[in-house]
């Protein structure tokens, strides 16, 4: 009896082991899909010279990169759905190539707080000093930087200036990654006047491939192996506006008491702002969809049940 149970025990195991290791050789022998972007290319209505062997192959190398990261073309994807209506209503009544909103895509994956290395912050990766430069606030209490509706107005008029700078998108977005009087002194240098002829940083040599790839994956993604009617994207968040005009500090959770609403959304959906506390001033802040009416009617009530920090108060 003994020596049977053995012998089943051993025959199970057998099957097992060659079930397991069929499996294996034939996850072995599947082959990997290879991809390729289409052609010809464009990119905000200008040509890419694919025919050229050293620009086919930074293509080349951009798409692979993107296209196999797959993690990172499913959060396109779901981020996109609430980032582009906005961005391409923009571009649309700014009379602005369409294709410029891969460029948050490349420098942020649409994530409001990206910071890099370089410390440049938001879905545009705006540096400090340019940031101010186009009228956005950034000090201890507010960063507009990380206000999307903002930012992307300080970006496009910053593009805008920089196409009529430089003549050409190509051109225009390579000095928002590495600066415009980096360009500008490459091309004087260099007697070059195309993007695709001038010599610049790896990192803005990449830049316009990074962003066709994006534009490529993005246009249709079932042809890449993304079925995107089993991805859960991401919504338009719903709000209305608020105005506060403030004489004295205001706590957030004063904000969001009023709206009958915790501490955490009003700060999700104000991202600029840096600390609980708001200083005194004038601000337009996003609360929930249909909480504006509640707000107007309960803050008074709840900022005078607040008590200020010491020396808050101030005359405006």
């Amino acid at each position: 009896m003994t020596s049977l149970r053995v012998f089943l025990l051993m025959g199970s195991l057998f099957l097992f082991a060659s079930s397991w290791f069929a499996v294996a050789a034939g996850a072995q022998m599947m082959p990997v899909p290879i991809h390729e972007f289409p052609q010809p290319l464009q990119l905000c209505g200008e040509r890419v010279p694919l025919e050229r062997q050293d620009v086919w192959e930074m293509m080349d190398q951009a798409f692979v990169l993107s296209v196999y990261n797959q993690e990172q073309v499913i959060l396109w994807l779901k981020r996109a759905n609430r980032y582009f209506p906005y961005l391409e209503k923009r571009l649309r009544e700014r009379k602005m190539p369409d294709d410029i909103k891969y460029l948050a895509v490349v420098e942020s994956s649409l994530r409001t707080y990206a910071v890099s290395s370089a410390k440049a912050t938001g879905p545009w990766q705006f540096m400090e000093k340019t940031a101010k430069r186009y009228g956005l606030r950034v000090d201890g209490s507010i960063d507009e930087r990380l206000n999307f509706e903002k930012s992307t107005e300080a970006a496009l008029t910053y593009l805008e200036d920089l196409h009529r700078q430089f003549g050409n998108w190509g051109l225009a977005m390579a000095a928002y990654n590495c600066g415009e009087d980096r360009v500008a002194k490459s091309i004087e240098m260099q007697q070059a006047a195309s993007y695709y002829d001038v010599d610049l940083p790896q990192e803005t040599e990449r830049y316009i491939f990074r962003m066709l790839s994006a534009k490529v994956i993005l246009t249709n993604p079932e042809r890449y192996g993304y079925r995107t009617s089993t991805i859960r994207v991401y919504p338009v968040v719903e709000t209305d506006r608020i105005e506060i005009h403030s004489h004295r500090e205001v706590h957030v959770k004063t904000i969001a008491r009023a709206c009958g609403t915790n501490y955490k959304t009003i700060r999700e959906m104000n991202p600029e702002i840096r600390n609980e506390y708001l200083p005194p001033g004038r601000y337009s802040l996003k609360v929930p969809k249909g909480t504006a009416k509640d707000f107007r009617e309960n803050f008074e009530k709840y900022l005078s049940q607040e008590t200020p920090r010491n020396g808050s108060r101030k005359k405006m």
